[in-house]
């Protein structure tokens, strides 16, 4: 017992040497199902609980801020979806960061929790951050909508106000590129010079003073798609993704969002288009703020592209939601409200039971020190309305589910 403490001081002692400003952080996040199920007999009903987004993160960096690092370790990490007999441990977090001067920054690794995100009150802060589990994020449907997201392992070249304003990113694969490649045998794969070369993103920003921030974004083929493993140009099945989005937060009443994305298509190959806006309001008459969004898939071409709410193929949809928040008692009660309705396929007419998806989610948050208890309500169409969602209990058909969640969380 001796020797390990005097080695854990050790450690601590060189930790501090080489971090002079570290910290320590962590979130656990327990949560129970207290009755989920469909209004359909046949399919029962349940009672259950798991173990939330619990992780431990380490951050440091050097005494004059030009080295640093970041490594998070979480519950899904060491169990669960995350291991198999096929790849080792996965890592959700983790790179390091040199800054020799204060217009570059190289970083390495992965962190899938927004860098160069470009959709700021579309995206994950939508539904405040951890909310994830009592909301649906449909966060894929929202990065077609506005790309700049990276996920996957990689360096990250990043130059800083090269003009006022004008940030510029450039980012390299260095294993597979999809949101899913941290496992260890991905993340030492080897990569050509070509798969590198099809591989890139490129995102830069312009703040245009008084007015908000400009947003552009390129990813190469083999970079766009979450699942897609390295390719290169010649064999990709299409030229890459375009994104342009602008973020106006000099309003009066709150920050509004508009902006698209386009995948490049070769020969007759059908048009990708994605086109959305996200509005949100701090107060309005001083009795609860509003958060809204619509995004539309435009139905270009004649492919099958998608699942609809009824299980049916569908060519297209919108996807829109609208979420009051209103303070009452201790706590805030917020009401997630949404919809889908997606294209009917070339030759299929449109059917409600098939083309339309609904869901309603009120969740009242009281805030404690340290943490928070949520407690709220899933009701939504047998197969959930957006894409991407809390799939607690998926059946497809147009009965409607339910859930009833309840989580604790705790930070420090």
């Amino acid at each position: 017992m001796k020797k390990l403490i005097a080695i854990l001081a050790v450690s601590a002692m060189v930790t501090t040497a080489v971090f002079a400003q570290a910290t320590l952080s962590g979130t656990i996040e327990t949560r129970f199902n207290l009755f989920r199920g469909n209004f359909n007999d046949d399919y029962g009903h349940t009672l259950g609980g798991s173990i939330g987004t619990a992780h431990i993160q380490f951050a440091g960096s050097n005494a004059d801020g030009t080295l640093g690092a970041v490594f998070r370790f979480r519950n899904q990490d060491a169990f669960g979806y995350s291991t198999g007999s096929d790849g080792g441990a996965r890592f959700h977090r983790a790179f390091v960061w040199w800054r020799p001067v204060d217009m570059f920054r190289l970083l390495v690794g992965v962190d899938p929790d927004g860098m160069f995100d470009t959709t700021q009150i579309a995206g994950w802060a939508f539904h405040q951050g951890n909310n994830d589990y009592m909301f649906n994020h449909a966060w894929g449907f929202w990065r077609d909508v506005f790309p700049g997201n990276w996920d996957h392992f990689g360096m990250a070249f990043s130059f800083f106000n090269i003009v006022d304003g004008l940030n510029v990113n450039l980012v390299l694969p260095t294993g597979r590129t999809g949101t899913d490649g941290h496992r260890t045998e991905w993340i030492t794969r080897q990569v050509t010079i070509e798969q590198i070369l099809a591989g890139f993103r490129f995102h830069s920003t312009f703040a245009v003073p008084g007015m908000g921030l400009l947003q552009f974004t390129y990813n190469a083929p083999g970079g766009h798609v979450w699942n897609r493993a390295p390719t290169t140009w010649e064999d990709a099945p299409d030229f890459g993704q375009l994104g342009l989005s602008f973020l106006l937060n000099g309003l009066d009443f709150g920050d509004f969002l508009i902006g698209g994305a386009v995948v490049i298509p070769r020969d007759d190959d059908d048009l990708g288009l994605h086109v959305g806006a996200a509005v949100t309001v701090p107060g309005i008459a001083d009795l609860f703020e509003l958060r809204a969004r619509v995004g539309v898939e435009v139905p270009i071409g004649d492919s099958n592209t998608w699942f609809g709410p009824g299980g049916s193929f569908a060519r297209g949809r919108i996807v829109g939601n609208i979420m009051p928040v209103v303070p009452l008692g201790p706590g805030s009660l917020m009401f997630d409200l949404g919809m889908t309705a997606a294209f009917p396929a070339t030759g299929e007419d449109f059917d409600a039971e098939d083309h339309l998806g609904w869901f309603v989610g009120p969740v009242y948050r009281i805030p404690v020190a340290s943490g928070a208890v949520n407690i709220g309500v899933h009701l939504r169409s047998g197969v959930p309305a957006s894409p991407g969602a809390n799939q607690h209990y998926l059946v497809r058909n147009n009965d409607i589910t339910f859930n009833i969640p309840i989580s604790l969380t705790f930070s420090f």
